[in-house]
């Protein structure tokens, strides 16, 4: 992450608290001064408005997300580790979780972002191919012809557009009942392909009755 004043890393600590708690929507940049407890001229100072406050925290999220998503593509995960994982992608994206349950409109208001984000989106998408193309190899999934690239884009849009689905469909969930239910999916989606053992049907039962 890029170095900042103290000054600024509240900022950007509250700031991302009041959006993923409030939504971004409802929080100015003159509410995050008064939960801080200083001047909005004081805030100002730092950061000209919310949109600079949205655009540093984004670089916060892709330079974290990024580091995560290039893991499995630089070295094949073990087959237990592929679930740990799938966990650590949808922690980071709940950690800045305002900004894909306003996304389009984010995007609208601070177009600078959107061809960054879309970065991120095909990088989604890249390690989606590679996590299952590693199963592939394992003997694990088996494909027929351009399955495989279809499902690296639908695990993409889950990891994209999880929450906005979950918003409009379910009532408030625990943090960690949201994740586990994400990562379920995930594996349901996997599952018409999967090809044998290894433990696979005993990790969705267990999953089944967490969501019980």
């Amino acid at each position: 992450m890029p170095e900042r004043s103290k000054t600024k890393t509240r900022i950007l600590k509250t700031a991302l608290e009041l959006f993923n708690n409030e939504g971004e929507a409802q929080v100015s940049a003159v509410d995050v001064a008064s939960v801080m407890g200083i001047s909005p001229g004081n805030l100002y100072y730092h950061y000209k408005g919310k949109p600079e406050i949205i655009a540093a925290l984004f670089e916060d999220f892709e330079e974290e997300i990024e580091l995560i998503l290039s893991g499995p593509i630089s070295e094949p995960l073990n087959l237990a580790d592929n679930w740990v994982y799938l966990y650590i992608i949808f922690e980071e994206i709940y950690d800045f979780r305002f900004f894909y349950r306003n996304m389009s409109d984010i995007l609208m208001r601070i177009p600078q972002l959107r061809t960054r984000f879309s970065r991120i989106l095909s990088h989604k998408e890249q390690t989606a191919f590679s996590l299952i193309s590693d199963l592939e190899k394992g003997g694990n999934l088996t494909f027929q012809e351009g399955e495989k690239g279809a499902l690296a884009g639908r695990i993409a849009q889950h990891f994209t557009f999880w929450l906005q689905y979950h918003d409009l469909r379910h009532e408030t969930t625990p943090p960690k009942i949201l994740i586990d239910q994400g990562v379920f999916t995930t594996l349901i989606q996997i599952t018409p392909y999967w090809t044998r053992g290894d433990g696979y049907s005993e990790l969705l039962t267990e999953f089944l009755e967490g969501q019980s």
